[in-house]
């Protein structure tokens, strides 16, 4: 370990200094707002940040919106489990947010979504390691399989929207996330998931009745053109069909229209507020 590197101080420790209970501490540590590391299997904290004010007992300080904390602060205290692959700690974390107000589509679309992006571009640029990636994407897997069943919407569905990847990608969350939110808005969601080929998105089309848009998702630049031949092939298939794209990679309309889309939305909460536009105008 290197000299420059601080000397850490248990829980117990920590909960002494600042004259609270052991679990105060630990509670704090699971939802990110105290940052900690495991040596020897013992969660140890940098005095000094117990010095910050989301550390002290009366939580002063912190950056709130109408009585909720700011979703970035939740990013932060959600990337740190992600990155420990600690389910239970980013369960806990996503469960504070929604307490403080935010909904289970606020947690997907300004908590999660940025937060799995910002993983990513960390293992990218070197910043981090593979296996802190591959944590952080078993988790989200697992935290999107426990929020799912909240976007359930009974009644009569609203027409049948198909969501796709085109090829090369290969993480599905964002999709899955998609078909969550446009779930809960009463649309029959079919998620092809992640490397869709483009006939499988054409067959798709083909043997779908009532369909009233076809979403293609992009996350990496470089699976732009192939985002292109998949909204081709939806194009040749059914015409009259609305075709929609977003994701990180598509940033505005124009580059939307470039690869071939009618329109974008830059989340999934605009996305359905596009195509009940689309519907509305469609009868």
């Amino acid at each position: 370990m290197s000299s420059d590197a601080p000397v850490r101080i248990t829980l117990r420790e920590a909960a002494e200094q600042l004259g609270v209970h052991y679990m105060t501490v630990y509670r704090r540590v699971r939802l990110g707002i105290l940052p900690a590391l495991k040596v020897d299997g013992t969660w140890r904290v940098d005095p000094a940040d117990l010095e910050r004010p989301a550390a002290a007992p009366s939580g002063r300080g912190r950056r709130r919106i109408d009585g909720a904390i700011r979703p970035s602060m939740w990013r932060d205290r959600l990337r740190g489990r992600m990155i420990d692959g600690d389910l239970a700690g980013s369960w806990q974390v996503v469960e504070a947010a929604m307490a403080s107000g935010l909904t289970p589509a606020d947690i997907y679309i300004d908590v999660l979504a940025p937060t799995l992006h910002a993983i990513g571009a960390s293992w990218q640029s070197g910043e981090s390691g593979v296996e802190q990636e591959h944590y952080a994407s078993n988790v989200a897997t697992a935290l999107i399989g426990r929020l799912g069943a909240r976007f359930a919407r009974r009644g009569r569905k609203r027409g049948v929207v198909i969501v796709a990847m085109p090829s090369g990608e290969r993480h599905g969350l964002g999709v899955a996330m998609v078909t969550d939110v446009l779930r809960q808005e009463g649309y029959d969601v079919r998620n092809l998931g992640p490397d869709t080929p483009a006939r499988s998105l054409a067959s798709a089309m083909r043997d779908t009745d009532r369909l009233v848009a076809v979403v293609v998702s992009v996350v990496g630049d470089g699976h732009r053109r192939a985002a292109a031949r998949l909204l081709g092939a939806a194009r040749r298939e059914r015409s009259s069909v609305p075709l929609l794209a977003g994701g990180f990679a598509i940033r505005d309309d124009r580059s939307a229209i470039e690869i071939g889309a009618d329109g974008w939305a830059a989340d999934p909460r605009e996305l359905a507020r596009l195509i009940d536009t689309l519907q509305s105008q469609r009868t």
